[in-house]
């Protein structure tokens, strides 16, 4: 099976700050937020070049995550992903919208806080009904 990882060091944003409202129903993203987007794109990048991964079309994708945040202080994990997902487009896979993320599990790693993913095809046969 072909998957790609990739380790993104450092604390990832929230949504609360990458993203700024500048009008009614229009928001852009922060200066924050455009530096750790291109910070992630070229971490992808270099993981492909290295992986062998060819870009994802139109097919099912699965995204399993792993956050190791700096400090135990309550987060939600859903809040890293629209960034992270969005950054993503255009590289790992073609559209957002045949991305599967599975947000696996959180933990602390203070000398090292980081978001680890692991792509791979969804196959039919590795879908299972409930």
């Amino acid at each position: 099976m072909n998957e790609l990882r990739i380790v993104i060091p450092g604390n990832p944003p929230t949504v609360n700050h990458v993203y700024r409202n500048v009008a009614i129903n229009r928001r852009i993203t922060t200066a924050d937020g455009q530096k750790w987007r291109q910070n992630v794109q070229a971490i992808a990048a270099r993981a492909i070049a290295t992986q062998g991964w060819k870009m994802s079309t139109e097919e099912k994708l699965v995204g399993e995550v792993m956050i190791y945040w700096p400090t135990g202080r309550k987060r939600d994990v859903e809040n890293v992903g629209k960034l992270l997902w969005d950054a993503l487009e255009g590289i790992v896979y073609e559209n957002d919208r045949w991305l599967l993320p599975r947000y696996m599990d959180f933990s602390v790693d203070q000398d090292n806080p980081r978001v680890e993913i692991k792509f791979y095809r969804l196959e039919e046969a590795d879908v299972h009904c409930l």
